[in-house]
């Protein structure tokens, strides 16, 4: 370069001054001052070259920013031109003309810029622009849907990022990480670790004063909280990004949030608010005109103004704007046409029109990849199950449904944030209801047990299976609690709920244990029925048999109204029911609940094991009482329970530990006691009475004892406050059992202690589960206000038949069967069948 041609004549010092306040103001975001003083400049060709392109590299980006980006592609294509000899000029060239490809969605161009770019500027050892780069790169992996690239270019972003100097441009790079990041993880749906990345990005750039940035990752953070169900907190990060972007000019952007804003009022639309439907289409116009024409923004706006009109009745309008949509070229082109068909389909879902809505909804499937977007092809195959089921195509409705299922399963056992994964299920509910309804219709009940094990117990029976303990955290509020005043106490088990299913979940694997896992747990020759009602509707009974061999059995039935009604009243603990004559109503529970065949195979074996998953329907029942004919229950089985299945084989994979010695404490004003406590000093003679002030001290560190018995009264009420009371102003919470380290045996023949209650994506917490997760094998436990008087005579046979080594459940099946003979075959459930085994009650010398 001649000397004449570089910065430092007069006309160049003064351009140059222009430039760096041109520069100021872009950084103050003032993008029309910069507009003004670049705009005189940009065709001064009697500038020295490094100059004039250092003045076009910043007229590109302002182009760019107000998204002309042909002019501003162009205006890059001089400063490439104008810097063949000057190297760090042109690498900056290069990534700010690949940044402008890639929001024209040429990709392709993009990543050749962007890659030459990075080289350049390894080779210059810019290791600042290098991670820029490699930014930018991995954004074009995530717009073409190649993650691992994405992930890659992630990894060495972060590897280079250790070599960078201090400094803004450094924390600049390193929040864009976090962004980058964050949209990895929100695209695998690891919606956790994409809300953690998120808000760290938006801190970052909001300590920066990177307007866009904020505005870029708080839109990334309100499509996380969208997903997760957290409407208010997605409305309002989408509104401080749309304010971000409207300071900051970017039109675009604001047009793509105010495309989301209304979006998350369609659900109103949906449910007739007219209100909802004027606000939708005012911001989808909005976006409109925001947007200029640009294509992508047009199609999707155009779409979502017909879907308004057809949730508004307008079927003709909706079909009228889906013939005209305008179908870009670009990468999400296959994705505009499934959105498109899925639209076409719901319109002649609408009209009656089964045959075209199915070939609509087969069309949106076929562009779509669900690795790349799982959400958009777990609704396509939702959509086409829903209709596929309606016109009696059974096993293809089962494929799809099972498909949409697996697909929202994957995303919700991923969370770790208990409230999120309840929300979530919450919110793709109807895609597991549809599942199970396709698999009991086609017979297959594979696909519907892998669909009643999901959300059901998971964390429970993840950290009962890796043995893992509970953090002094929680050990701090459960000691909290027990000193706190009645006014605290709400707040304090809220908190306490959430750190313990918080804790439960970090246990929590990729995958949940299977068919097979769960067969080979069961007893030789044992059999499990799961039992469990839709939440939306809980008068449909789902039943899935697993026998000892062969396939399992699935079926749905509607429970009878009398039925329902009387198992309402189970559920609400209404006291003395169960001392009630009530054979009819076991009678007409046991035929809604037990399967044909699984009653043949127990009228024909010779009590054959049975484990019973109560799920949300018999967890406060006494389940032996129930009767299959003339029968009952505990006469053609060994029955034991769980909440769900998956906690039995939690349970099952543990290896059995040996414990010597028996702690008991039995409350003295129990009637019954006196008795009780001479059977079990006979029964086991090295039995420790506790004296009350030692039962908490003893439970602490019990795990190497054989059994602890704790014969008190119960409360009925449920979850983590559920209580044994040691005395009657001295509860023994579920809390506290959490924080002790019990035994394989753990005996409450309390009233109510034994009541389950499991509710889908939420953890069944209560006096038996909070044993089994402190190391308990299994649980006796009174399911019903128990008669004491009745009961003590039990228990002391009960502790006669575990002293000489038989199995809990055939010990206690044989007293209650005794009783029965005694009272000539029948009695009410409260006399004899109030006591239940939770857990592994097949284990001899417990």
């Amino acid at each position: 370069m001649a000397a004449d041609d570089k910065p430092g004549r007069p006309d160049d010092d003064e351009a140059m001054a222009t430039w760096r306040a041109a520069a100021a103001a872009i950084d103050e975001h003032r993008l029309a001052d910069a507009h003004r003083l670049l705009s005189p400049l940009i065709d001064r060709d009697d500038l020295a070259p490094e100059t004039l392109a250092r003045i076009l590299l910043d007229w590109g980006w302002l182009l760019g920013a107000t998204q002309r980006y042909r002019e501003a592609a162009a205006s890059l294509d001089r400063v490439i031109a104008l810097t063949a000899e000057m190297p760090a000029l042109r690498a900056e060239a290069l990534l700010e003309s690949g940044i402008v490809a890639r929001y024209e969605g040429r990709f392709a161009d993009a990543e050749a810029l962007l890659a030459e770019a990075s080289e350049m500027s390894t080779e210059q050892q810019d290791r600042l622009r290098t991670g820029q780069c490699l930014a930018q790169l991995a954004a074009v992996a995530h717009q073409r849907h190649r993650f691992a690239d994405a992930a890659a270019r992630l990894t060495d972003l972060a590897a280079v990022l250790d070599r960078c100097p201090p400094g803004d441009r450094t924390e600049q790079l390193r929040a864009d990480l976090s962004h980058r990041l964050g949209v990895s993880a929100r695209i695998a749906h690891d919606f956790d670790r994409a809300r953690e990345l998120l808000v760290e990005a938006e801190d970052r750039y909001a300590r920066l004063g990177r307007r866009i940035g904020v505005a870029n990752a708080g839109r990334e953070l309100a499509a996380v909280l969208d997903q997760l169900g957290d409407r208010p907190g997605a409305e309002r990060a989408y509104h401080r990004a749309f304010a971000g972007y409207l300071r900051a000019g970017r039109r675009l952007g604001a047009a793509h949030v105010a495309r989301r804003l209304g979006q998350l009022r369609m659900v109103d639309v949906d449910q007739d608010d007219p209100a909802a439907a004027a606000y939708a289409r005012r911001r989808f116009r909005q976006a409109l005109r925001l947007g200029a024409g640009e294509p992508a923004n047009l199609a999707l706006c155009e779409l979502l103004l017909a879907r308004v009109d057809r949730l508004s009745g307008d079927l003709d309008a909706a079909e009228a704007r889906l013939a005209a949509l305008p179908y870009g070229e670009g990468p999400d082109a296959a994705w505009d046409l499934s959105q498109a068909a899925l639209e076409w389909g719901m319109v002649a879902r609408a009209r009656g029109d089964r045959r075209s809505a199915l070939e609509f909804f087969a069309q949106a499937l076929l562009p779509l990849d669900e690795d790349s977007d799982p959400s958009a092809t777990s609704i396509a195959h939702y959509q086409l199950a829903h209709d596929l089921i309606l016109d009696d195509q059974v096993e293809a409705a089962r494929d799809h449904a099972v498909a949409a299922f697996t697909l929202s399963e994957r995303a919700g056992r991923r969370l770790r944030d208990p409230s999120d994964r309840e929300t979530f299920y919450r919110d793709q509910r109807q895609t597991y209801i549809l599942a199970m309804h396709c698999a009991a219709r086609a017979g297959d009940g594979s696909a519907a047990f892998s669909v009643a094990t999901a959300a059901r117990a998971e964390a429970v029976a993840g950290f009962i299976r890796s043995g893992a303990r509970f953090t002094d955290e929680l050990r701090d509020l459960v000691a909290q609690i027990r000193v706190a005043g009645t006014g605290e106490l709400p707040r304090l088990y809220g908190d306490l709920d959430r750190l313990t299913s918080v804790e439960l979940r970090r246990s929590l694997t990729p995958e949940p244990a299977g068919l097979a896992e769960t067969r080979a747990a069961l007893p030789p020759g044992g059999h499990a029925l799961l039992i469990d009602v839709l939440e939306d509707e809980n008068t449909i009974c789902s039943r899935i048999w697993l026998p000892p061999d062969g396939p399992p059995h699935v079926d749905e039935v509607v429970l009878p109204a009398a039925v329902r009604h009387w198992l309402d009243r189970y559920h609400a603990a209404e006291e003395s029911l169960a001392a009630a004559p009530q054979n009819d109503e076991l009678t007409a529970l046991g035929a809604a609940i037990i399967p044909p065949g699984l009653a043949e195979a127990l009228r024909a074996g010779d009590a054959p094991p049975l484990v019973v998953s109560t799920g949300g329907l018999l967890g406060p029942v006494p389940v032996a009482a129930v009767r299959v004919g003339s029968r009952y229950l505990a006469e053609l089985a060994r029955v034991v329970v769980v909440p769900a299945i998956t906690l039995w084989t939690a349970i099952r994979s543990r290896p059995v530990r040996a414990g010597t010695g028996f702690l008991a404490y039995l409350d003295p004003e129990l009637d019954g006691t006196r008795r009780e406590r001479t059977a079990l000093a006979a029964a086991f003679p090295q039995a420790r009475l506790l004296p009350r002030d030692q039962v908490r001290p003893e439970l602490a560190g019990a795990a190497d004892r054989a059994a602890v018995l704790l014969s008190v009264h119960g409360t009925a009420v449920s979850g983590l406050g559920q209580s044994l009371m040691l005395a009657p102003d001295d509860p023994l919470t579920a809390a506290e059992l959490l924080t002790c380290r019990l035994p394989e045996a753990v005996l409450m023949p309390a009233c109510w202690a034994g009541r389950l209650h499991l509710r889908t994506a939420t953890e069944p917490l209560g006096l038996p589960t909070a044993a089994l997760l402190a190391g308990a094998r299994w649980v006796l436990a009174g399911t019903v206000d128990v008669n004491a008087t009745t009961t003590a005579t039990l228990l002391g046979a009960f502790y006669r038949r575990l002293a000489v080594g038989r199995a809990p459940i055939d010990a206690l099946r044989e007293v209650q069967l005794g009783y029965l003979h005694r009272r000539g075959g029948a009695a009410p459930p409260s006399l004899w069948a109030g006591l239940s085994i939770v857990g592994d009650g097949f284990v001899r010398g417990s």
